[in-house]
């Protein structure tokens, strides 16, 4: 017994403040039961008193109905008002456990004056009964806190038995050992009672917590803490509702950090955390007092703020922007991080939660098309671009599926032979009801959403395969998304091409641009390292339009550099664009590379080209991207002996001599 006495208090000093707290207010929960015992206990004192007359037991009698009430009154009316403080949960359990300790000591002395005082059996029954009847009640309820319960177990019974072993009656002796026995079985009952409250009170602290921490899990995001998309929204359509019943209005910024993922890559993803923990603090300190912001995920946050007039979200923008032009110093390293903002207001731009986000990120979206770091605010316009732009993607998946896309071969020729050496593959795409479709407008869609890889497997296919049919002396070019460049199954899908048509890799020319080479991405290398590896040709395209670096140009051995279409066409009025040409058609020579030019047009132009001595030209001068059938004819007359151009080519200035 002493030993689990020993271990239970061990346990009780170790017990988490929640759960001593609601321990505790075990003690305050039924007032009904207390008072019974108060009323049942004076009610006995006073009828002894007066029944006996003895002045001891008057007083006894008045002091239990003045504790018992005292008791009352603290746990009806002072308890309740107090506050879930550990402190002051501690200071009520004193209180508790004092009043307790009185009444039950009261009850004690009570029973023992009864039974030295008094020679009525009748008297003593009552003291005992009431005395033992108390004890054994208080064990239950006030077992969560087995120090008190058993406190005045032992103080109103321990007197109970001492005046029965007092008496030196053989019954009443006997009576005082079952006291005795009884004391002990219940302070066995308290404990073990007290055990199972106790494990049935962690075990509802421990799922209370847990509860606690899912629902913030579900409502917040774990690395900012800031809230996720989910609460977000439920704020948002409460803030929205209350603005349009005021006449407030509400901005939404929605906030994407540039090129983010460069950050990750080269300096790691715990600075990248490090990077948005610091946003999710600047964007915070922006919105306190007037909104909230949450994380959507990634590098995306969401920004709400409550104003009078459409003004204030211009001001708020601005704010966001200064914010983003500060730089960072994580770990040491200074980092300029930029950010595009699109914004909408409500209820200006929508009456709905959801709606009012996407016209939000229809404005981002926008900012992050013309060029980044900028802020724009929503726009029908901008809703029908989008729609417009969903419609064709739609019409895209569409066109997959049916077939409806088309592969063209445009013919690039060897200027001192005028014979064809390569046919550039170009997808043409044909919509049934809006005619022809540019591709400037449709790749972009297919890279954005994944299409171009599924689109460029089959473009590589069939080019590979009508390429197959050329001359020997013919290859092919196949343009590579930058998208694709970094797919980790390029160089299978090429591979596969090649192994099922046939062709040989010499034959096959890949054209990159130089976003691709700027971007340094280690994939994309790595795949270009390995198709040089295998045999294939690789022409470096628009060359001149981009940071045209010469670094990249000595990394990789291209075969071919192609002069960007923006330099012909300056020609006759640009000296500087004659100056360009002139330079990379040397620079080509030296490294021993082919140089095309592309976008001829005109006599003149092709005339240029030759004089600057450019090894090859490409354009509608020279012939229009044609269906595979109609390529294999003209190749077919060149292997005949018929050629694009006049074979005394000595003078740049001879005509063009076009096949029909």
């Amino acid at each position: 017994m002493i030993g689990k006495l020993r271990e239970i208090g061990k346990i009780d000093r170790t017990v988490a403040n929640e759960v001593r707290r609601a321990l505790v207010d075990t003690l305050y929960t039924s007032s009904t039961s207390l008072g019974t015992g108060a009323v049942g206990g004076a009610a006995v004192a006073a009828a002894i008193a007066f029944d006996t007359g003895d002045p001891w037991l008057r007083a006894i009698a008045v002091a239990v109905p003045l504790t018992g009430a005292l008791r009352m009154i603290h746990t009806v009316f002072l308890h309740p008002k107090q506050t879930d403080g550990a402190a002051q949960s501690a200071r009520s359990e004193v209180v508790y456990e004092f009043g307790a300790f009185a009444y039950a000591l009261l009850l004690g002395i009570m029973a023992f004056t009864t039974l030295m005082r008094s020679d009525d059996a009748l008297h003593h029954l009552l003291a005992a009964v009431t005395t033992s009847g108390y004890a054994a009640g208080i064990c239950g309820r006030n077992a969560g806190r087995p120090a008190i319960a058993i406190g005045q177990l032992t103080l109103a019974s321990g007197p109970l038995a001492i005046g029965l072993f007092a008496c030196g009656d053989p019954l009443r002796i006997v009576l005082g050992i079952v006291i005795v026995v009884f004391m002990i079985g219940m302070i066995d009952i308290t404990l073990q009672t007290y055990s199972a409250v106790l494990k049935a009170m962690t075990a509802t602290q421990e799922q209370k917590r847990l509860t606690a921490r899912f629902e913030r899990l579900a409502r917040f995001d774990t690395m900012t803490g800031l809230e996720n998309r989910g609460a977000f929204q439920e704020r948002l359509e409460i803030e929205l509702a209350d603005a349009i019943a005021t006449g407030d209005k509400l901005a939404v910024l929605w906030v994407d950090l540039d090129k983010f993922k460069d950050i990750n890559d080269s300096l790691g993803h715990p600075t990248g955390d490090r990077v948005l923990c610091t946003m999710a603090r600047h964007l915070s300190s922006i919105a306190e007092g007037r909104g909230a912001v949450a994380r959507f995920g990634g590098d995306e946050f969401v920004m709400l703020a409550r104003g009078r007039s459409t003004r204030f979200v211009q001001d708020l923008a601005k704010e966001v922007m200064r914010s983003l032009s500060v730089p960072m110093s994580i770990d040491g390293v200074s980092l300029q991080v930029t950010g595009s903002v699109g914004g909408a207001i409500g209820p200006d731009h929508g009456t709905d939660a959801d709606v009012l986000l996407q016209h939000a990120d229809m404005a981002l979206y926008h900012a992050k098309e013309n060029g980044r770091n900028d802020f724009y605010l929503f726009e029908e316009s901008m809703e029908h671009q989008f729609m417009e732009l969903r419609n064709l993607e739609a019409a895209l998946r569409g066109a997959i599926e049916r077939e409806e896309l088309e592969v063209h071969y445009q013919p690039i020729i060897n200027l001192k032979s005028g014979k064809v050496t390569c046919c550039e593959a170009l997808l043409r795409w044909t919509h049934p009801e809006l005619g022809p479709i540019s591709p400037a407008k449709f790749i972009p869609i297919a890279e954005s959403t994944g299409l171009i890889t599924p689109i460029s497997h089959w473009v590589l296919a069939q080019a590979c395969e009508a390429a197959a049919q050329w001359p020997g002396d013919v290859s092919v070019a196949v343009n590579m998304s930058p998208a694709l460049l970094k797919d980790i199954h390029l160089s299978h899908m090429i591979l596969s091409a090649l192994y099922t048509t046939g062709l040989p890799a010499e034959r096959l020319e890949l054209e990159v641009t130089e976003s691709v080479l700027l971007e340094d991405n280690v994939q994309a290398n790595s795949v270009i390292r390995e198709f040089q590896k295998i045999g294939l040709k690789l022409s470096i395209d628009d060359f001149g339009t981009g940071y045209s670096s010469l670094a990249y140009l000595k990394r990789y051995r291209f075969d071919k550099i192609k002069i960007d279409t923006s330099f012909i066409a300056d020609v006759t009025r640009s000296k500087e664009a004659r100056a360009i040409i002139n330079a990379l058609v040397g620079l080509a020579d030296e490294l021993d590379m082919e140089i095309v030019a592309e976008g001829i047009e005109t006599e003149t132009q092709l005339g240029y080209v030759m004089g600057a001595r450019c090894t090859a030209a490409q354009g509608f001068y020279i012939g229009r991207p044609a269906p595979g059938d109609a390529i294999l004819r003209r190749l077919t007359a060149q292997a005949q002996g018929q050629t694009w151009l006049r074979e005394d080519l000595s003078s740049p200035n001879e005509a063009l001599l076009r096949i029909a």
